[in-house]
């Protein structure tokens, strides 16, 4: 007897650009549609809406109350949209990622009986830079959420024993995967010097490039503030960042108040990211928390030379002095000493580079993490009731005749 599929569906705030945006449409796009039903639901908005849409036998699912900040009027209205739909549904696991679905989609999957529910840690809600009563508070959500779910994924190890140590759960519920890249995009030959001349940037200079959303986790105000230091001392120095976000402008007015407008190149929201980071000398993360930094994996796996904050999941990516420099957070002052001493030493980013990409290109492959994900759901399917959950693939919402799911988009609104 043919086995029949496992109906599943991925539940994430929106899809504007975002690392844990990237994991799940890799995850949907990559899992096994032999054994596999997908669903994804999100928000109605983001850059890669259209990229989802373009992903063959894949459901899509908008909830237009789902968004990203704090709305108790939408929350609820989202939590009963997609409540409804799990119940209605009947799915074998509900995956929820990041915080808000993780919240919302937890509760309603146990509400709406799902007999397996798995939450993806991409980065904790709380973190050193809020005020001690709000990060009491997210703590707490978390641990009451974690009993909702059956498994918990992080994406750094580093990640998982902080979880275990403020006892959100306990240390069997969790398991690490790490976050996968499609290094096939990574692969491809660049024109550098027709690359660096469509920015304008001259080829004697040297360019130290940022990818990440302008936010306040990302602080891309700390390579700015270090910048006259590093041209100081290399003046033929460009920075180039990548990346929209809510401090976008503020930035602007930072370069421009710091007189550094000609030195800096704010690009927005790219799609030629692979090549943007092979014209690279030095990447830097500067950012103030940081689940494992999407982005600092690409550029390892193309052997940049890396200077990153020493904060959360990403000493498990670099270890200072070997595969990259780590700084403490908010630290201009050693952010520019760390990369003045790379842009000075170019054996010492070429070692640095060889020993980055040699970290990355195995373990974070892409499918090496849809296959770790689709054998922890064998494994929490099995131990529900000692059996592997079984759907009958004629009964499938949205399949042909001969099997085939067919593309669909639903839209739930508030009535």
């Amino acid at each position: 007897m043919r086995r029949k599929k496992i109906k599943v569906i991925h539940i994430i705030t929106h899809l504007h650009v975002g690392g844990a945006q990237d994991n799940t449409l890799l995850t949907v796009e990559r899992h096994d549609r032999k054994k596999i039903d997908v669903t994804l639901m999100c928000a109605p908005d983001g850059y890669w809406v259209e990229r989802a849409q373009k992903i063959p036998d894949l459901r899509l699912v908008f909830i237009d109350k789902l968004t990203r900040p704090i709305h108790p009027i939408s929350d609820i209205s989202a939590f009963f949209q997609i409540y409804s739909h799990l119940k209605k549904e009947g799915y074998d696991i509900v995956h929820t990622h990041s915080s808000k679905p993780g919240f919302l989609g937890r509760i309603a999957a146990k509400m709406a009986k799902v007999p397996i529910v798995v939450h993806t840690i991409h980065g904790f809600p709380f973190h050193d830079f809020m005020s001690p009563v709000l990060r009491r508070f997210f703590t707490y959500l978390e641990k009451q959420c974690a009993k909702l779910s059956d498994k918990m994924i992080t994406v750094s190890n580093l990640n998982l024993k902080k979880a275990v140590q403020l006892q959100i759960a306990p240390a069997e519920k969790f398991t690490n995967i790490y976050s996968g890249i499609d290094f096939c995009n990574f692969d491809k030959k660049v024109d550098c010097n027709k690359k660096r001349a469509e920015l304008g940037i001259p080829d004697d200079h040297f360019i130290v490039g940022m990818i990440g959303r302008q936010s306040k986790q990302k602080s891309p105000w700390n390579l700015i503030k270090a910048a006259p230091a590093i041209l100081k001392a290399h003046p033929k120095t460009c920075f180039v960042s990548v990346g929209s976000g809510e401090l976008f402008k503020d930035m602007q007015k930072l370069v421009n108040t710091m007189n550094l407008s000609e030195k800096f190149i704010f690009l927005g929201q790219r799609h030629d990211i692979a090549e943007l980071l092979q014209i690279f000398d030095v990447y830097t993360l500067p950012s103030q928390w940081e689940g494992l930094g999407r982005s600092l994996t690409e550029a390892m796996y193309l052997k940049k030379a890396i200077v990153a904050s020493d904060v959360e999941g990403v000493p498990e990516l670099v270890e200072d002095g070997k595969t990259g420099l780590l700084v403490p957070p908010n630290n201009p002052a050693l952010l520019a000493e760390s990369i003045i001493s790379l842009l000075a030493n170019q054996k010492k980013r070429e070692q640095l580079g060889a020993n980055a990409h040699n970290r990355v290109k195995e373990d974070f492959q892409a499918a090496k993490m849809v296959d770790d994900i689709e054998n922890l759901y064998e494994e929490c399917l099995h131990g529900s009731q000692g059996q592997a959950v079984k759907i009958d693939k004629s009964n499938v919402n949205g399949s042909n005749s001969k099997g085939k799911i067919i593309p669909k988009t639903d839209r739930i609104v508030s009535q």
